[in-house]
C-alpha cells in the first residue's frame, strides 16, 4: 500500500513538473489558450467525462472574495450515480471531492460539497468512499489531468473518507427542512466540511523512516 502511495505521489508531482517546463499547469490544461477566464464558467466545455466509467470533472473559479488568498480556481470531481436513479443517464452523478489549486496547479484544499451546490443525487459517505480505491478519469480529457486527479483521489484517500464522513454529520445537525439530511437544502451550507493540504508535508509523511539501530 505504501508503494503505491509513493507511485501514486512521484506521478503527481511529476506532471506538475512536466507542466511547469511547458509554461503550463492543470489550471491552463482544461482552460486552453484560446478562451477567456471566466468566474464560475466550467472548464473545459463541456464538462470532462470518462465515458467508460462515468466519472467526471470540472474546472471553475467562484469571485475573489470566495475564494482562498492563493486560490485560482477549484475541480469539483464526481462519481457515477445509481443506475436505479430516475434521472436520466447524463445526470446520475454523485459529488465525490473538491479540490482548490493555486495558479500553478498546486493543491491547496479539499472540500465537500452541499447537494444544492452541485445537484447530484446524494450519497452516504459510506457509498462515496468505496469509490476512493478505484478512480477512473483517464479515459476523460484532457487525459493528462484526469491521471492527474486519479492519483491525487488515492493520494489523499484517507483524508477525502474523512471528509466525506464529516459532510455527513454536518448535514444531518438540526436547522434545515425535512426531517433526514435535513440541512442538504440549506442555502447557508455551502462546504459542509474541507481541510487545507499541504503536498510537500503529505510527500515527506510518505518518505520512508531510517531503520533504528539496536541498543
Amino acid at each position: 500500500m505504501q508503494e503505491n502511495l509513493s507511485r501514486r505521489a512521484n506521478a503527481f508531482v511529476d506532471q506538475i513538473a512536466k507542466w511547469a517546463a511547458g509554461g503550463e499547469s492543470a489550471p491552463a490544461r482544461v482552460i486552453g489558450e484560446e478562451q477567456p477566464f471566466r468566474e464560475w464558467t466550467h472548464y473545459p466545455q463541456p464538462d470532462a467525462i470518462d465515458k467508460r466509467s462515468g466519472w467526471r470533472f470540472y474546472y471553475h473559479a467562484h469571485p475573489r472574495i470566495q475564494r482562498l488568498a492563493r486560490e485560482h480556481g477549484h475541480f469539483h470531481i464526481f462519481t457515477p450515480g445509481p443506475k436505479n436513479s430516475e434521472r436520466a443517464p447524463e445526470r446520475r452523478f454523485s459529488h465525490l471531492i473538491g479540490l482548490s489549486v493555486d495558479p500553478k496547479g498546486l493543491p491547496l484544499r479539499l472540500f465537500t460539497a452541499n447537494r444544492w451546490v452541485t445537484d447530484e443525487i446524494w450519497q452516504p459517505a459510506e457509498a462515496m468512499a468505496a469509490w476512493l480505491e478505484r478512480p477512473s478519469l483517464r479515459n476523460a480529457e484532457p487525459h493528462d489531468v484526469g491521471v492527474w486527479l486519479e492519483n491525487l483521489v488515492v493520494l489523499y484517500r484517507v483524508e477525502i473518507a474523512a471528509l466525506l464522513r464529516a459532510r455527513d454529520l454536518r448535514v444531518n445537525e438540526p436547522g434545515g427542512g425535512g426531517e433526514k439530511n435535513p440541512r442538504l437544502d440549506d442555502r447557508r451550507l455551502r462546504y459542509p466540511s474541507q481541510l487545507r493540504i499541504s503536498l510537500a508535508k503529505k510527500i515527506r509523511a510518505l518518505e520512508p523512516r531510517p531503520m533504528q539501530s539496536a541498543a
